[in-house]
């Protein structure tokens, strides 16, 4: 593909966290490639950065993670290449310009996702100056080349090619926070060419503990009703939905006993328990969730 017909888009989708949108805007504006259009996704313009945007960018609202997506897919409807960041997302400087030089040399993948150095979804939320260290130490590893197949894309980062996934958008009816809905693009992405792991695309996800996650019973509904829709709707095989739900669920039964997470792993497990309820009666409705009450000390939801 010429450099005339190509169009590189950096897609970041943020809610209520305008400091952490704007951390992640000045971190791209230190990428080696610059040759890109920004298109920030927001539900409403206070989860906007305070700091001016680059002149170019694109601005577009709406809500839910997947939604949001969407909406920043249609507004460049003539993107060619298309990179997802998460807000908490540390992207080293070079990542783009590795992304693209891999797909350009490897025509048989359609999308991709980097080598996260920290993870703090897994634990406890990495701090900036951590994540900044961890990147910094990873320049000592020259680049290798190395990847390896995948059948996930992790959504604090991913590209793909848009023109070769044939319009594939993100699946909407995973409202909110949309649960999953990054395994679900994967998917259907597979059906296309081959999705890859890229050693030399280096990311560090912090794993800011804010928004909607904090409200557990909706959280808990998405564990269960998500991975079932999903296979519902042929994206999913079954072993898979069992995989994505056995764990979690047990984990929060487990840990709902006692302990010091006990009382929001209750909470979660309630979630569980009613989405498990509407599965039995064939009605996989990811919607439904947001007809679970936020708890009136999270207005985030």
């Amino acid at each position: 593909m010429s450099a005339a017909s190509r169009r590189v888009v950096v897609l970041l989708a943020s809610a209520g966290r305008p400091q952490l949108l704007g951390e992640v805007v000045a971190d791209l504006a230190r990428q080696t490639r610059q040759d890109f259009t920004l298109v920030v996704s927001v539900p409403d313009a206070a989860s906007l950065p305070a700091t001016p945007l680059p002149e170019r960018a694109v601005v577009v609202h709406d809500r839910g993670l997947a939604a949001q997506r969407n909406a920043g897919l249609d507004a460049v409807p003539d993107a060619t290449h298309v990179f997802c960041f998460d807000d908490d997302a540390v992207v080293r400087e070079d990542y783009l310009e590795q992304g693209l030089a891999f797909l350009d040399g490897h025509p048989g993948v359609v999308a991709l996702t980097g080598r996260v150095l920290v993870d703090g979804a897994t634990g406890d939320a990495v701090p900036r100056d951590a994540a900044d260290a961890a990147l910094a130490a990873s320049w000592a590893q020259p680049a290798s080349g190395r990847w390896t197949t995948s059948r996930e894309l992790y959504g604090c980062n991913f590209a793909f090619r848009a023109d070769a996934l044939a319009g594939q958008r993100f699946d909407a009816r995973l409202p909110l926070y949309s649960w999953l809905e990054d395994h679900d693009f994967a998917r259907r992405a597979m059906r296309h060419g081959v999705l890859a792991r890229v050693e030399d695309c280096v990311v560090v996800h912090r794993g800011v503990k804010s928004g909607g996650r904090v409200a557990h019973e909706r959280l808990g509904y998405s564990q269960v009703m998500n991975p079932a829709y999903l296979h519902h709707v042929g994206s999913f095989p079954l072993w898979l939905t069992v995989h994505e739900t056995v764990f979690r669920v047990a984990k929060n039964a487990v840990r709902s006993v006692r302990g010091p997470e006990a009382a929001w792993r209750r909470e979660r497990l309630r979630g569980n328990l009613r989405a498990a309820g509407d599965v039995a009666r064939r009605r996989f409705t990811p919607e439904r969730v947001l007809d679970i009450p936020v708890p009136a000390a999270d207005p985030a939801g």
